[in-house]
């Protein structure tokens, strides 16, 4: 990214591995809608001109000075986040929430390119690992969304038998409503305005109940449903002000609630109702990233095909039209666009 609204296909020299870290041939790298934001609206964690990309898989192409266990040619997944590795949070496993945490694609260049150099530090913590058998490199880079949602709902408690609601039936929203129901919750409840998403969401998987926010207020919908109660948990997977309230009308007394989706800059306040959290002791939670251990986690869920990642990639582009994946993205029109710097096809 060259500035705000502004991408560029161009040649650079070659990144070269630092002492302890790595040099990886990316093979895909996926576009989050933190990418498109940051490419519309720019990001306080990016300074232009950046690579942007942080859902990358890929080739160990060389190994670092000093550094061992790792060698050339495996195929690995880098978890993003990386925490100091000295602060009270790293110590503690929470390295997504350190103080002075830096990220790829944004601190650091990232995976929209064909060669990405892995810092020494999130080496040595743990954040390369490795692919494994079955999942290919495409599949491979949906490990980095899962294990946020994986982190999102560690709060929620979501468990046998409950209900829950989620607001956003992209492709978070969806990954959100996979892993409830893999943790036994009898329904799920998804919500969107755009009816072909809720199409796909049915299909996904039994017990899932569509919501068209549009054609019916889905706070009474899901009210009615479950018998004027509200749902167990609620999950609000879009940068929507106005959803997070519809949240807390929703759940039921003494339910949880993920905030899953930021809001942008300047625009995060003035919406929640602190008096229904107040008076049904609502416990509400944000989600921030991933950890190291949570991206392998999220690895083996999708080798194991608990979760299918083919049903989630929708597009596939070289990096030479990444503009037209990054539009697709923006506009709706795709679930996961995966960019292929060898190149690829949509």
């Amino acid at each position: 990214m060259k500035d705000i609204g502004q991408i560029v296909v161009e040649e650079v020299p070659n990144p070269r591995p630092e002492p302890g870290g790595l040099l990886i041939e990316v093979r895909a790298c996926a576009i989050c809608g933190s990418d498109v934001r940051t490419f519309l609206h720019g990001s306080a964690h990016v300074k232009p001109p950046r690579i942007l990309g942080h859902e990358v898989a890929g080739v160990i192409k060389e190994v670092g000075p000093g550094l061992s266990g790792y060698s050339v040619g495996e195929a690995v997944t880098v978890a993003p986040a990386i925490g100091c590795g000295a602060c009270e949070y790293c110590r503690m496993g929470a390295t997504n929430m350190c103080p002075n945490l830096e990220t790829i694609g944004f601190e650091f260049d990232g995976g929209f390119a064909e060669l990405m150099a892995v810092p020494a530090q999130a080496v040595r913590q743990g954040h390369v690992n490795r692919i494994p058998q079955g999942l290919d490199f495409v599949e491979a880079a949906l490990a980095e969304p899962l294990a946020c949602c994986i982190n999102g709902q560690n709060f929620l408690e979501i468990g046998l038998g409950h209900t829950v609601a989620i607001i956003g039936a992209g492709v978070i929203g969806l990954f959100h409503a996979e892993l409830a129901l893999l943790k036994g919750a009898s329904t799920v409840f998804l919500i969107d305005v755009l009816p072909e998403r809720l199409i796909y969401a049915k299909s996904l998987r039994e017990n899932i109940v569509t919501i068209n926010a549009q054609e019916t207020d889905p706070v009474r919908e899901v009210l009615t449903q479950t018998e004027g109660r509200g749902v167990d948990v609620a999950i609000v997977a879009c940068p929507a002000g106005e959803a997070q309230n519809q949240a807390l009308q929703m759940v039921a007394r003494r339910g949880r609630v993920s905030l899953f989706g930021g809001l942008p800059q300047g625009k995060s306040t003035g919406y929640i109702d602190s008096n229904l959290i107040h008076y049904k002791e609502v416990g509400v939670f944000g989600a921030h990233a991933s950890t190291a251990l949570q991206n392998r986690l999220a690895l083996r869920i999708l080798a194991e095909r608990k979760i299918l990642p083919e049903k989630y990639i929708t597009h596939v582009y070289p990096l030479s039209r990444i503009l037209e994946g990054i539009h697709a993205v923006r506009e709706g029109k795709a679930l996961k666009v995966i960019i292929k710097p060898s190149g690829g096809e949509s």
